[in-house]
């Protein structure tokens, strides 16, 4: 993972990026809350607010793709090696998924629920079926990090070959990435129309390859690290953080109105692969942002941790109040606050006692101690 493009340089802090993981993982929490069973009131105001919600947990793993591709190249070392990133990565990221799992697994265990696809999970292939009883199998939103296990096995390689790409081109190969993520809902109209997922009648197998078939979301990790070595070159156009603000939400209104093939992913990531950009440029420039404060950075610190923990605690909530409570909307708010918070404490745990001394102690190897070789004192 050598290159010959940039020289060693100080790498500056992205904290505006942190802070925005946290809204992509508030995003995908939403989205989840809205959707279980009781939660909401009844009624057609209820039913307005789970379609304009239902896209923002698309479009905040969506972000999580591209902001990873984008990050890995801000931060890839001159002088690594594919082993030692490898090694980073999974202690990154294996430990807060072997502790979600047991969660997710202990959960299903107390209340009866079905385990499938538990050995897939566990080595990260999961995402690769088009079952998607497997993809969503024991803890459902891990299916994410077996698409990032793809673009971590993937990156030495392609960090050569976009370092490769000239300055001049790189907002070619940016347009065409764009291109390419909007043309997948239609090649997978070629695959069967049956069966359909449950909540949306969507055919199942379009769901599978529009929105978790790790090779096609790899086309979203490659444009985040484009746009990185474009922010790099000195190509970024100076887009200020909000009218890439404003673009996003206007993507995001036009998705809550598209089929679910192209609301998922295609609608957004125009929008998205200018935020991440945007915002790391104000970081570079010293532009203050509320998105770069302390508690979103802290925030955005835990969101690995919440993202993997949430779903189980909206379960578990879920089970507490019941099928037959019908809300209000200030009780709704509500228990809204309650899984929340109550997240965010169980992610705090975890990223304290789980993510960071794993990082610590296995992510680096320990340089190995020899015992001083003998003097030679004359007789």
């Amino acid at each position: 993972m050598t290159a010959d493009v940039v020289p060693t340089r100080r790498i500056p802090r992205l904290d505006s990026l942190t802070g925005l993981r946290w809204i992509a993982a508030l995003m995908v929490f939403t989205t989840h809350a809205a959707f279980q069973p009781g939660l909401l009131p009844p009624g057609d105001a209820s039913a307005v607010f789970m379609s304009v919600v239902k896209v923002g947990g698309y479009i905040g793993v969506g972000f999580f793709f591209v902001l990873s591709g984008f990050v890995l190249t801000w931060s890839a070392r001159e002088d690594d090696t594919p082993r030692r990133f490898w090694r980073r990565r999974f202690f990154k990221i294996y430990p807060n998924h072997f502790v979600a799992f047991l969660l997710a697994v202990g959960f299903l265990l107390l209340t009866g629920g079905k385990i499938v696809g538990w050995v897939q999970q566990l080595l990260l292939v999961h995402a690769w079926w088009p079952d998607l009883d497997v993809a969503f199998g024991v803890n459902d939103v891990s299916w994410s990090l077996s698409v990032e296990a793809l673009f971590y096995l993937s990156f030495p390689l392609l960090i050569v070959l976009v370092r490769k790409i000239r300055p001049e081109r790189l907002w070619w190969w940016a347009g065409g990435i764009m291109a390419a993520v909007v043309l997948m809902p239609v090649v997978a109209k070629l695959l069967p129309a049956e069966p359909r997922v449950w909540w949306d009648a969507t055919p199942e197998y379009e769901y599978w390859f529009v929105y978790l078939f790790p090779p096609v979301r790899a086309l979203d990790f490659v444009l985040g690290m484009v746009m990185a070595r474009i922010v790099m070159v000195g190509s970024w156009p100076r887009v200020r953080s909000v009218w890439a603000a404003l673009a996003f939400v206007a993507g995001y209104a036009a998705a809550s109105f598209l089929p679910t093939t192209f609301s998922m992913v295609a609608a957004t990531i125009v929008p998205l692969a200018f935020l991440i950009p945007a915002a790391a440029a104000a970081d570079i420039e010293g532009r203050p942002s509320w998105l770069a404060s302390r508690p979103m950075v802290w925030l955005g610190d835990i969101s690995y941790a919440f993202y993997l923990v949430h779903q189980v605690a909206l379960y578990s909530m879920y089970r507490l109040y019941g099928t037959e409570f019908q809300p209000t909307l200030a009780q709704s708010i509500g228990l809204w606050a309650v899984g929340l918070g109550g997240t965010v404490v169980l992610a705090w745990g975890m990223h304290r006692l789980v993510e960071l001394p794993m990082q610590r102690r296995f992510s680096t190897p320990r340089k190995r101690t020899t015992p001083d070789a003998p003097r030679l004192t004359p007789s």
